[in-house]
């Protein structure tokens, strides 16, 4: 279940002890929420958190009463009172089955990798699971258990969804990258969530004249490819280094000056923001 660290979190209004924490009503009824990566202080690329937070409301039929301007308060107070200098600040919108409403955001736990799994990379593995409605970002907290055990017992850093058709998809708090000859291969956006750090990726590719294609991919076709990675909140661009039974070629080239160029993406994120 949910986790609050540090001594602060936001309730609707109200900036509350987390010993008062208890997320255990978020189980009933449907949320929608956003994972917001900090750094030196600063939200990183929090604009476009906020904007996918509202166009999730929208997918699900949500009105939630909230403004821009009300989430980047929330967040900043969360940031100041906490003294937070890195980690993830998670904000959320919950409506229960009865139809009551409430706003939460807190400091939850992170795990970044390892300077060692950046130049290894990491073994993935992949699972049957698909989400309803996947460019919404709502809990969905039966099928991450399902996940999270998976991962323990496999000892994999990632899933990657497959659904009933064989495709890939998504990871469970990821998207991914195939890499073929000099060009960039994703599922097609039908297909996933709409993650910030993959549409950071694609744009640095279109700028840098690297070629990209969003398709199908089925999950027999992996052995095709020679390197992928994930990207997301946490991972940033993160290579793999196994997939179920298959290697990949870790480092490469592509890879490692896309990581390069999404880093730079961040610090002008943050060297530019302004609340």
């Amino acid at each position: 279940m949910e986790t609050a660290l540090l001594n602060y979190f936001v309730f609707d209004t109200q900036i509350r002890s987390t010993c008062d924490f208890n997320p255990v009503f978020l189980e009933k009824g449907k949320s929608i929420y956003e994972v917001v990566r900090i750094e030196q202080s600063i939200p990183v690329f929090l604009t476009e958190h906020i904007d996918r937070f509202f166009s999730s409301a929208r997918l699900e039929e949500i009105n939630t009463g909230l403004s821009a301007a009300f989430i980047r308060k929330a967040i900043r107070l969360l940031i100041t009172e906490n003294r937070v200098k890195t980690g993830n600040i998670k904000f959320l919108h919950h409506q229960s089955p009865t139809g009551d409403t409430h706003f939460m955001a807190w400091v939850m736990p992170f795990f970044y990798p390892s300077s060692h799994q950046y130049n290894r990379g990491v073994n993935v593995g992949s699972m049957h699971g698909e989400r309803h409605n996947p460019n919404a970002k709502k809990a969905l907290y039966a099928l991450r258990q399902k996940a999270d055990r998976i991962m323990k017992e496999k000892g994999w850093y990632e899933v990657i969804y497959i659904n009933q058709r064989k495709d890939i998809t998504e990871g469970s708090r990821s998207n991914i990258f195939f890499v073929e000859g000099d060009r960039l291969v994703t599922p097609e956006l039908s297909l996933v969530l709409p993650g910030i750090t993959r549409s950071k990726i694609i744009m640095l590719s279109v700028q840098n004249g690297i070629q990209q294609k969003e398709r199908t991919i089925q999950l027999q076709e992996i052995k095709q490819f020679d390197a992928c990675f994930l990207t997301g909140t946490s991972p940033k661009v993160l290579p793999i280094r196994q997939f179920d039974d298959l290697t990949f070629q870790v480092p490469h080239p592509l890879m490692q000056f896309l990581m390069k160029a999404y880093e730079h993406c961040i610090e002008e994120d943050i060297r530019q923001f302004r609340w």
